[in-house]
C-alpha cells in the first residue's frame, strides 16, 4: 500500500475541496443551463430567474452525485489496491486409472488491506464534503440513498455510440436532469445531459489527478 492512513485523509479532505471548486469556480451548471437555453431557444435564467435558480440547484446536485460515483469507481486503481475475488475450484481431472490426477495447487489471491484503505478514503471525504456543503443529517442520508441508486442503476461501462464515440442518452443522472432540465422535449434534454455527464466525469478525474499526482510529508 502505497499511502499511509495520514496521507489518505489528506488526500480525501482535499478531492472533496476540489470536487466543489471544479464545479463551481467554472460555472459548469450555469453554463450547461445556458447554452441549452440559447442552443434550444429556451426560457433562460432572465426569462424566469425563480426557476433557473431552482433548476440550477437541483441539477449542481446531480452533478455532484454524477462525480462523486465517478471517483468512487476509480478508486482502486488510484489507490493502487484491489479487492481479491476467490477462485472457483475446479473439478480434478481423472487419469488413465481413473484416479484422479494431482492437479498444480494455485497460490490462493489474498484480499489485500484495499476495504480498509479504502473505506477510510471514503470516510474523510464524504465528512469534508458534507461539511462543505453544510448538510444536515437528514441531507446526508438523502445523498446517500440516491449515491446508492445511481450505483445501481448506472451501468459499470459507460455505452458509446459507435457512429461518434459519444456515451448513450441513457442512465440515472440523464433521466433525472433531463426531467429537470425540459420535460416537454426529454429526448433532446437528456441527449444534451449526457454531454453534460461526459463533462462532469472529465472533471472528476482531473480532481483524482491532481490529488494523487504528487507526494506529501504527512
Amino acid at each position: 500500500m502505497p499511502y499511509r492512513p495520514r496521507e489518505l485523509v489528506v488526500r480525501a479532505r482535499e478531492a472533496a475541496g476540489l470536487l466543489l471548486a471544479a464545479l463551481d469556480r467554472d460555472e459548469m451548471v450555469a453554463r450547461f443551463l445556458d447554452m441549452y437555453a440559447a442552443e434550444h431557444r429556451r426560457p433562460g435564467r432572465a426569462d424566469h430567474p425563480y426557476l433557473y435558480r431552482e433548476q440550477l440547484s437541483r441539477i449542481r446536485r446531480e452533478a455532484i452525485l454524477a462525480m462523486v460515483l465517478r471517483m468512487e469507481a476509480a478508486l482502486p486503481a488510484r489507490l493502487k489496491v484491489r479487492v481479491a475475488v476467490r477462485e472457483t475450484k475446479r473439478p480434478k481431472k481423472k487419469s488413465k486409472s481413473g484416479k484422479a490426477a494431482p492437479t498444480r495447487r494455485k497460490k490462493q489471491t489474498r484480499l489485500e488491506l484495499a476495504i480498509p484503505f479504502l473505506d477510510l478514503f471514503r470516510e474523510e471525504f464524504f465528512v469534508a464534503l458534507g461539511q462543505a456543503m453544510q448538510w444536515t443529517s437528514e441531507d446526508a442520508e438523502e445523498f446517500w440513498r440516491d449515491l446508492e441508486l445511481y450505483e445501481k442503476l448506472s451501468p459499470h461501462d459507460a455505452p458509446r455510440s459507435p457512429a461518434r464515440g459519444r456515451p448513450f442518452a441513457s442512465g440515472p443522472f440523464v433521466d433525472r436532469v433531463g426531467l429537470l432540465l425540459d420535460p416537454s422535449l426529454m429526448d433532446q434534454a437528456r441527449r444534451d445531459a449526457a454531454k453534460f455527464q461526459a463533462e462532469l466525469h472529465a472533471a472528476a478525474d482531473r480532481v483524482l489527478r491532481v490529488v494523487f499526482s504528487r507526494r506529501r510529508s504527512n
